[in-house]
This record gives C-alpha cells, sequence and structure tokens, in this order.
C-alpha cells in the first residue's frame, strides 16, 4: 500500500509533533476556515499520522494512528473529555448525551440504551417500511412530471419521520418544514467560525443568540406536544424509557430540561447524521453504475420483488458493504475533538493536558497506509477476508468505545432496508449543478449545496 511521508519524529518518545507552521496569531486557522476537510486530509499527508497545529489560541492534535486513535477512544478515555470545541454544541442541544462527560452522561446513557440495542431495533422495521413507501409514492408522481427531487430535503424529512415514529410514537410531518429550519441555524451555531458574535455573552441579544433563544423555544412547545401525546396514547418506546428515568443517587425524576435536552439531542443528532448517511450512499450508487448493477443482482436474488425487512438485512451482504463503503468515504460525523486533562503520549508523541485532539474518521479512513486507493468507492474493500487484514480503528465512522454512538445499530438497520427500498423502485440520475463540496466546519458532512436527482423509475432506467 502507499505510505505517507516518513516521520523520522515519530521515533522519539515525548517528542513534539510536527505540523502545519500557519501564521501569526491566527496560526493554521485560515487554512482551517477555508475547507477543512482538505486542509486535515493533506496535514495527514504532509506530516503524519500524529501532527500539532495552532488554531488561533487553541493548541490542537490532529491524531489518526490507528493504536492512537484507539488509546483516546477506549484504553485511556477517561483523560479525554468532550473539552471545549463542545462549547457551541451545549448553547444549542443544552445537557445531553453528545455534550456531557462523567457520571451524569453514564446515567443518561443507561436509561436510554434498552431501545438503541440490536435486538431491539428491528422494532423500527415497519416505521422504516412505511415512511420510505411515502417517499417513493411521492417520488413516482414527480417522476411522471418529470420534475427533481432534492436529495437533502428529501433524506432529512424520511429519517426524521422515521425516527420520530419509531422513538417517540409521533407523527411529525407536519412539523418537519420548521424541524429543518431549526436543523440548519443548529449546523451553523454548532462549530466556531472565528466570528465577533461568538466572543459575545450569550444575554446579549445580537442576532445570533435571538436566533439560538428562538429555536430553543420553538422546540421546547415540540417537546410538550410529544410528551402530551405520550400522556395520552402510551406510543413511543424512548419516552416511555425518558418519563421513567430517575437520578440514581436521588431517585428524582429527571426533571422538564433535562428531558427536553436528550430529546433534543436524539432528534437532532439521531436524524441528521442518518440522512447524510443516506444521501451520499444514494449518491455514490448512482456515480457508479457498476456498483448500481451488482446491487440488482443482490436485489433482485434475494428479495425478488418484495420490500426489504429487517429480517432480509443480513441476506443482503452486498447491500451492506455499499453501505459501509459510503460510511467509509463520508461519514456523517467526521470530527470527534476531545481534549486532553492530564499529559499523553499518543503515536510516540507528547499530548499535552489541556491541549485538544481531534480524531476524523474521514483522514483515518482515507489513509493511504491502510486504503489502497483510498478516493475510490470500492464496496468490495469490506469483503470479510479484507476486512480481517486490517488493523483496528482504522475504520471508525460511529466512533468506538464507551461513547460509540448510541444509535448504530438503529442507523445501520435503516441505512440498508432504505437504500435497498429505492434502489428497487428508482434509479437516481444526479442533475448537473455545483461541484458537490464538503467538510466545512458544521457538524455533519451535509453537502454544502442542495443535491438534485431525477428518480426514474426502474422499468425506465433499464430501457434507458
Amino acid at each position: 500500500m502507499t505510505t505517507l511521508a516518513p516521520n523520522p519524529a515519530a521515533a522519539r518518545r515525548g517528542a513534539v509533533a510536527p505540523g502545519p507552521r500557519g501564521v501569526p496569531l491566527l496560526g493554521s486557522l485560515p487554512q482551517w476556515k477555508s475547507d477543512t476537510a482538505q486542509f486535515l486530509l493533506r496535514t495527514q499527508r504532509d506530516h503524519g499520522e500524529v501532527s500539532r497545529m495552532r488554531l488561533g489560541p487553541y493548541t490542537v492534535h490532529l491524531v489518526t494512528a490507528p493504536d492512537a486513535v484507539g488509546r483516546v477512544l477506549k484504553e485511556n478515555n477517561a483523560n479525554y473529555t468532550r473539552g471545549v470545541l463542545y462549547e457551541q454544541f451545549r448553547l444549542v442541544m443544552g445537557d445531553g448525551l453528545l455534550t456531557t462527560d462523567g457520571d451524569y452522561w453514564k446515567s443518561h446513557r443507561r436509561a436510554v440504551q434498552p431501545v438503541f440495542l440490536r435486538k431491539a431495533v428491528s422494532a423500527i422495521g415497519p416505521n422504516v417500511v412505511r415512511a420510505t413507501r411515502e417517499m417513493l409514492d411521492d417520488w413516482e408522481v414527480r417522476a411522471r412530471r418529470g420534475e427533481p427531487v432534492d436529495l437533502v430535503t428529501e433524506t432529512l424529512r424520511l429519517t426524521l419521520v422515521t425516527l420520530s415514529r419509531s422513538l417517540f410514537g409521533y407523527d411529525i410531518r407536519p412539523a418537519a418544514p420548521v424541524l429543518k429550519d431549526i436543523v440548519d441555524n443548529v449546523i451553523e451555531v454548532m462549530f466556531k467560525h472565528g466570528s465577533v458574535g461568538e466572543l459575545l455573552p450569550s444575554w446579549l441579544p445580537t442576532r445570533r443568540n435571538r436566533l439560538i433563544a428562538r429555536d430553543r423555544r420553538i422546540f421546547t412547545r415540540l417537546v410538550t406536544e410529544i410528551r402530551d401525546n405520550h400522556a395520552a396514547t402510551g406510543e413511543g418506546p424512548l419516552m416511555e424509557l425518558i418519563e421513567a428515568a430517575t437520578d440514581p443517587v436521588t431517585g428524582a425524576r429527571w426533571t422538564d430540561d433535562e428531558i427536553r435536552d436528550e430529546m433534543l439531542t436524539i432528534y437532532l443528532a439521531g436524524h441528521e447524521t442518518t440522512a447524510v448517511a443516506l444521501l451520499w450512499t444514494l449518491v455514490s450508487i448512482a456515480n457508479h453504475p457498476a456498483v448500481a448493477e451488482e446491487l440488482d443482482q443482490e436485489l433482485e436474488q434475494v428479495l425478488g420483488g418484495g420490500e426489504c425487512a429487517p429480517e432480509d438485512v443480513e441476506r443482503l451482504p452486498y447491500t451492506s458493504q455499499v453501505v459501509d463503503e459510503s460510511l467509509r468515504m463520508y461519514p456523517p460525523i467526521w470530527i470527534y475533538p476531545r481534549d486532553a486533562v492530564a499529559d499523553d503520549e499518543l503515536g510516540g508523541f507528547h499530548i499535552p493536558g489541556g491541549s485538544s485532539v481531534l480524531l476524523s474518521p474521514l483522514v483515518s479512513q482515507r489513509n493511504p497506509r491502510y486504503w489502497d486507493n483510498p478516493e475510490a468507492f470500492d464496496p468490495h474493500r469490506f469483503d470479510p477476508e479484507r476486512v480481517r487484514e486490517r488493523p483496528r480503528m482504522t475504520y471508525f465512522p460511529f466512533g468506538a468505545g464507551a461513547r460509540m454512538c448510541i444509535g448504530n445499530f438503529m442507523a445501520l438497520l435503516e441505512l440498508r432496508m432504505i437504500t435497498a427500498m429505492i434502489h428497487q423502485r428508482f434509479r437516481l440520475r444526479l442533475v448537473p449543478g455545483d461541484f458537490l463540496r464538503y467538510g466545512d466546519t458544521s457538524i455533519s458532512l451535509r453537502p454544502m449545496t442542495r443535491v438534485l436527482a431525477l428518480p426514474e423509475p426502474r422499468e425506465a432506467g433499464a430501457r434507458a
């Protein structure tokens, strides 16, 4: 396999990691802001698998060496907390699973974990089928008119409706446009852009602060409606757990703020990331006719003309590999920031306590040391024998260790079922337009432009 640039300093234990020089005061912040993903890919290429950079006042280490990634996420995870780069997340999402650490996080994770276990997630199958069928029926109408669909909007709505029905027992379709607006605002706020407004206190009535406050008010009203619906109907397995959750020390029920923050976290993180993963999977299939043909063969052989059910997924290995390869190239959460509590050593380099560490599945999963021709889309990378050849922690689209994404089993089931159902009925022909840039400083790897596609019913696609 291709190797990265040699790094003699790596042999000196405790050495200061190499990295880009940057400019006075700002360090590498201008390159970070210009194109974050490409900047980090270049940094790995030029400086190795543990590199050091300055982003304004912060010292940050980009860590992609598999053993070092494993140490941060698993072996020494207690030393690495959410840290300063998550401050913006808390402004919007409050104290939920994504923003907290320690005993508070552990008790909340234990409270909601049961509905996300592998054996439990198959219960969402009927909701996946129903919501996907609703979307595809609408695509049939649009196809007859020759109208394109916006895959960003469509995938976000689909995963939002599926999640809401499956976990909260609530049909959120009427509120979907409002929530999309909130999600767009949240993504803008959650990562720092280096603006003056981000330095001002939250109580000042700036446009940014008013927007954050407005969005939280809207979501608080929605939470009240969902809780009222659960009280009236008893529906929603996650709502049942949340309403019954108690503090393990005091025995007190969760407060309204705790319930709101966890619901907000699960709604935003749960549907946004799955939608982004689905979008890139569909784009990748559309761009690779050979992949679409092999997918055809498997779906026809296993499903015939029937819809995909949860029990069918294990019989669709190539479909799963298509999803896995999409998650390799386009992991929805592509940066995991951590702060080192105390000094540590990663890949032979000194990591000072108080500095930040960036783990990036996108960068690690395009490391030519472990992935031949990493920019090519090749689902056969995930043939079982090839998976066994790769070191651990070269692939971690859902994280790893105690803080692995709580919804990973649910997301994978959705992605595989929806991919199969869409491909059975349609070929997607991408409408030429803006180059699909990604990887600015947003929470997810959502494209920076609309992604328009013409849904062609399978019969028409075959004739073409």
